[in-house]
C-alpha cells in the first residue's frame, strides 16, 4: 500500500506529522512531498490514498512567509477527478486551511477551517451509530488545537467535542463519485500523534477509505 503525504505551508511541524505517519503506517510506503503539481501525475502514479497535511496560511506577525498559500485550480481538479475515479483522500487537520484556494478544495475535502482558540485539553465524543470510522472507539481527553470548521453538504459527522457549549465536528466522511474522502481535525503536534485512541481513529479512517 503507497501513500501520497502533500506538504506546505505554515505553522505546524510537518515533517513531524511524516514521521508519526511512517510508525502508525509501519507496512505501507510512505512519500512525502511540497510539490503540489504532483497531484497532476495521480493517474500514472495511482497512490493508494493521498493525504495532505497542509496549511495554506499566511503569517499575521510580520515573518517571511513559506508558502504557498492554495492550491491551483489545475491541482483541485486533478486531485477531485482522481479521487472520483475512486481514488481515496485524506484532509488532515490544517488540510482544509484553504488560503487562496478556490472554494472547489473545500468543497471536495468536506468543510473548511474558520479559527481555533489557544491550544486547551477537551474531551472528543464519538457520534451515535455505527461506522467503520469509529469502531472500537471510546470518548477520549487529547490536548490539541479545537477546529471550529464550515461544513459542505452531504458529510456524514464521525466526531464532535464541545467548546463553550457549541458542539463542533472533528471528524467526517463522504462519498465523491466513486471515491471516498475524509476529514481528522485533531493532530496538531506529538500530543495527539502519540495518543493511542488517535492513532485507532487514524488507522479505522484510512482502512475505510481504502477499503482495507
Amino acid at each position: 500500500m503507497r501513500a501520497l503525504i502533500l506538504l506546505g505551508g505554515s505553522w505546524h511541524d510537518f515533517e513531524g506529522f511524516v514521521a508519526s505517519a511512517r510508525d502508525l503506517l509501519s507496512d505501507w510506503q510512505i512519500e512525502s512531498t511540497y510539490d503540489l503539481d504532483r497531484l497532476l501525475h495521480l493517474d500514472t502514479e495511482q497512490p493508494d490514498i493521498v493525504i495532505s497535511d497542509t496549511c495554506f496560511a499566511r503569517y499575521g506577525d510580520g515573518r517571511e512567509e513559506p508558502g504557498p498559500f492554495g492550491m491551483s485550480d489545475e491541482q483541485i481538479v486533478a486531485l477531485r477527478e482522481w479521487v472520483r475515479a475512486g481514488g481515496a483522500f485524506l484532509p488532515y487537520h490544517s488540510g482544509t486551511v484553504i488560503g487562496d484556494s478556490s472554494t472547489a478544495l473545500a468543497e471536495l475535502a468536506g468543510g473548511a477551517f474558520v479559527e481555533h482558540p489557544p491550544q486547551f485539553s477537551f474531551p472528543v465524543y464519538p457520534v451515535f451509530g455505527d461506522h467503520p470510522i469509529t469502531e472500537g472507539m471510546d470518548p477520549f481527553v487529547v490536548h490539541d488545537e479545537f477546529y471550529k470548521e464550515r461544513l459542505a453538504d452531504r458529510v456524514n459527522v464521525h466526531l464532535i467535542g464541545i467548546d463553550r457549549g457549541v458542539a463542533c465536528p472533528l471528524a467526517w466522511s463522504k462519498s465523491e463519485g466513486d471515491g471516498r474522502v475524509a476529514h481528522i481535525a485533531l493532530g496538531h503536534s506529538e500530543l495527539v500523534w502519540e495518543h493511542p485512541s488517535y492513532q485507532r481513529l487514524m488507522r479505522n479512517t484510512i482502512a475505510w477509505l481504502t477499503g482495507r
